[in-house]
């Protein structure tokens, strides 16, 4: 008859069968999480939009640090390498190992070695619980393990504090997308007015037969094509600001209102101080940095394959074996342990060690060229910024002085009210251009700011 402890083994394992059976519905769960999702999302977008009204830059990164999806992820993986490095700490701590067993058996073993006569050797229901532990004494791979693994938990914080920076700089450039699309649209709905009133004299004067059809048609594609192009503005600012809600982890799908600030700060100095800034502070050559500490640890690594690895152990046994004549049972040792007869490997391994490093050296050496030319190349990128401010600034004052002469020929009746409005849809677009070279004067020193290592984020700038 099986004994209570067999009947509660064969329940667990009947649970689990019956648990690995149980079927996956792609569908049901899809549609769960959808609907999950969704909900959750729409709910978050709501709170943050109606309790911040017009966002400015600052507080669009601030909702981009808090709420973008990759920057979670990053911090995720920064646990898990601090969750690697405490593992690795374990190894330096004794082991400790606890086992208990019990056996029952049908019958009591006995021994037939005096004839006819049976004598028990065992008892028919023994239970033995033993309690070991080992101490590594001399494990020197475990010190580079530990300290490779301290490498690899400071790449994970590095790795989260790029994140974020990456995600301000993201955030900036569509923030200032977003409102020169909304200056764009002015100065289009502008273009497109000045058309309509062309096109209502063009028809006038066809009706009084001094133009031709051609020019009617003409007049009438003039007001579609500005038509279309206010349109289409309007489509590519709603796509800005759909890729801003998604980097500020809210729905793409929701009104946006922004307020307009430039707050973005040139860096100072001359491109020699910018590089020396980037090879200094840049977290991309900081993450290099310990990825060749990490190469170097597994160099020494490959190098203790060939030493011995030393421990003491102690156990303490305790049966309940009747026919034992001690039931508790001490042992102490000193174990030591290194390979001979591989050593073919361990050579091979030790030179693939050195390539490894080898590499990463120069890994670290294509990283500081490559950012010193982006550092140069975001110099320029600022002086070509300060260039079209300057020309655009002279076109929004020449723009100025057409529409004032204008203005006051209309007054004299020279000239008619096309164009006037001809003239003031020039100065409007004249100064589209020049709100729209102030931002892309703000979104080339965030680059730049970015490249050296320093970027925006909102109230701060931060630089490791």
């Amino acid at each position: 008859m099986p004994s209570k402890t067999m009947k509660i083994l064969l329940f667990l394992l009947l649970c689990l069968v019956s648990a690995g059976c149980a079927r996956f519905n792609p569908e049901a769960v899809r549609s769960e999480h959808a609907l999950s999702f969704s909900a959750a999302l729409e709910a978050r977008t709501e709170r943050v939009l109606s309790e911040s009204g017009a966002l400015n830059l600052h507080q669009c990164i601030d909702l981009a640090l808090e709420n973008n999806l990759n920057v979670q992820a990053a911090d995720i993986e920064a646990r898990i390498a601090r969750l690697n490095r405490q593992v690795a700490f374990s190894h330096f701590l004794p082991s400790i190992e606890m086992s208990y067993t019990s056996t029952e058996l049908n019958k009591t073993p006995s021994s037939s070695m005096f004839g006819p006569f049976a004598v028990s050797v065992q008892d028919r229901i023994v239970r033995e619980t033993m309690v070991k532990a080992q101490m590594p004494v001399f494990a020197p791979a475990t010190w580079f393990l530990y300290d490779a693994h301290r490498h690899g938990e400071a790449i994970g914080t590095l790795v989260s504090d790029y994140a974020r920076q990456m995600i301000a700089l993201q955030v900036t450039g569509l923030y200032f997308q977003c409102l020169a699309l909304e200056e764009a649209g002015k100065a289009l709905a502008s273009q497109h007015a000045s058309a309509r009133v062309l096109c209502g004299e063009v028809e006038a004067f066809y009706g009084a037969g001094l133009v031709m059809e051609s020019d009617v048609l003409q007049a009438r594609t003039l007001v579609l094509s500005r038509g279309r192009d206010c349109e289409k503005n309007m489509r590519e600012l709603a796509e800005a600001r759909s890729g801003l809600l998604e980097v500020m982890g809210l729905s793409p799908l929701a009104s946006l209102t922004l307020d307009a600030e430039t707050p973005v700060e040139l860096p100072e100095g001359e491109t020699a101080d910018w590089i020396m800034h980037a090879l200094l502070h840049h977290p991309r050559l900081a993450i290099a940095d310990r990825q060749a500490a990490i190469e170097e640890d597994k160099l020494k690594i490959a190098i203790t394959e060939f030493l011995p690895v030393l421990a003491l152990f102690s156990a303490r046994n305790h049966t309940t074996n009747s026919k034992n004549t001690y039931p508790y049972m001490t042992a102490l040792g000193f174990t030591g342990m290194m390979t001979v007869f591989n050593g073919f490997a361990n050579i091979n391994e030790y030179k693939a060690a050195r390539l490894h490093k080898k590499g990463a050296y120069l890994a670290l050496e294509r990283e500081s060229l490559s950012l010193m030319a982006q550092v140069y190349q975001s110099r320029l990128q600022v002086d070509n910024a300060e260039s079209d401010s300057v020309l655009a600034a002279a076109a929004l004052e020449a723009a100025e002085a057409a529409l004032r002469e204008a203005e006051v020929r209309f007054h004299e009746g020279v000239i008619n009210t096309s164009d006037v409005m001809e003239a003031r849809s020039r100065r409007d677009s004249a100064a589209s251009f020049v709100i729209a070279a102030e931002y892309q004067k703000q979104v080339t020193a965030a680059v730049a700011c970015n490249v050296m290592g320093a970027t925006f984020r909102g109230d701060k700038v931060s630089s490791l």
